[in-house]
């Protein structure tokens, strides 16, 4: 069986549709005319938060470095940060744009604060699957 980030659907990486679906979803939730709710009744700061929790895992998901290189690593987890961090506040600013909306700096802090939980149990996750799910180093592999 072929691990998910192998599947391709019209050339394009399964990983990938989901990350484009996903996003345009969350555009179109976060730009619909106020008093028109279609979600579930929560807190606006917990979708804020759970929204962009889920697009930065999937950002995390879909992009690659390599596993032994730390620097490209950590440059890949910082820039998902930083492009996410700047998506946004520019969503924020454009809600002034939708009938009934308006830019909020405590969304834009609850998307900051799912960006940033996203990465960081993401990267603790993928720490713990490679020591522990790795394949055992063989001896000859030490010894070469």
């Amino acid at each position: 069986m072929r691990p998910i980030t192998g599947i391709t659907i019209l050339g394009f990486r399964l990983g990938v549709i989901a990350l484009a679906l996903y996003w345009i979803a969350l555009f179109l939730g976060t730009h619909w005319p106020a008093g028109i709710d279609v979600g579930p009744q929560l807190n606006d700061k917990v979708k804020h938060f759970s929204g962009y929790f889920g697009l930065a895992i999937l950002c995390c998901y879909v992009t690659q470095s390599p596993g032994n290189d730390r620097s490209r690593s950590a440059r890949r987890f910082l820039g998902v940060i930083i492009v996410l961090t700047a998506y946004a506040s520019i969503d924020e600013l454009t809600q002034a744009f939708s009938p009934g909306r308006h830019p909020d700096v405590f969304d834009a802090l609850a998307d900051v604060l799912g960006i940033l939980t996203a990465v960081g149990l993401y990267l603790a996750a993928r720490q713990i699957v490679r020591r522990f799910w790795s394949p055992p180093v063989s001896a000859e592999a030490i010894e070469s």
